[in-house]
């Protein structure tokens, strides 16, 4: 492209990786939130962080349950204060709670590269492609809810009902063609299984996540005619 100042143009990094890691939940302690901010929850995120790096446990303890027992909040709160939690404070969610799901994302690879789809325990979704371009759904009417509902209740079946791996720093998107990875973000951490589409889609338990996230993204690329 022309450049009328003659400056040599900047090489832009591909925002997808870091993203993803926002529409999971799965932030770094020092970019949840970036810097100080004074509004709610972040305020209680950043002087929890002091607390960690100051090995003040108990005092961190303290501000992560605050915000985990803070009704109406967006579950990507609860998801890195819990990940915080466990990471840092090797502190684990009783199993009454280890399970539940705030949220589900599955990534599919496909000839033009990752796309993927979250839904939310709050109704709010997620679509993005990994070369640019998605839909950021915060609910301003119930049109997708059923939607996103099938994809969480789709999740909740699967963890209850089978032994998924779980780990706390969300792994890496597929890298091979047809490939999915589906990821159900919990107290506990990141539930996920990969594999060809195929086999996900007639396995009885990811087949129902593979199936509603699909509709669920159906639903949203509509909203972009």
């Amino acid at each position: 492209m022309f450049n009328l100042f003659k400056k040599k143009e900047t090489k832009t990094e591909n925002p997808f990786p870091d993203l993803r890691a926002h529409f999971i939940g799965n932030v770094p302690l020092n970019e949840w939130p970036k810097g100080e901010m004074s509004e709610h929850p972040w305020s209680l995120f950043a002087a929890a962080r002091k607390h960690v790096l100051a090995k003040n446990n108990s005092e961190a303890e303290k501000i992560y349950r605050q915000i985990i027992e803070a009704p109406g909040l967006e579950p990507r709160h609860y998801m890195q204060a819990w990940m915080f939690m466990r990471y840092f404070l090797k502190i684990q969610p009783p199993a009454e709670i280890s399970k539940q799901v705030y949220g589900v994302m599955v990534e599919v690879f496909t000839p033009t590269g990752i796309m993927l789809v979250v839904a939310y325990a709050d109704h709010k979704a997620r679509s993005l492609h990994s070369s640019g371009g998605g839909v950021i759904w915060e609910k301003p009417n119930d049109s997708l809810n059923e939607k996103v509902e099938a994809v969480i209740k789709a999740g909740e079946n699967a963890v209850k009902s089978i032994p998924l791996v779980v780990v706390d720093v969300v792994p890496k998107p597929p890298a091979q063609v047809d490939h999915i990875l589906i990821c159900i973000a919990t107290p506990a951490g990141i539930y996920h299984g990969l594999g060809t589409g195929q086999f996900l889609s007639n396995d009885p338990y990811a087949g129902p996540i593979v199936t509603s996230s699909g509709q669920l993204l159906q639903g949203l690329e509509s909203l972009k005619k």
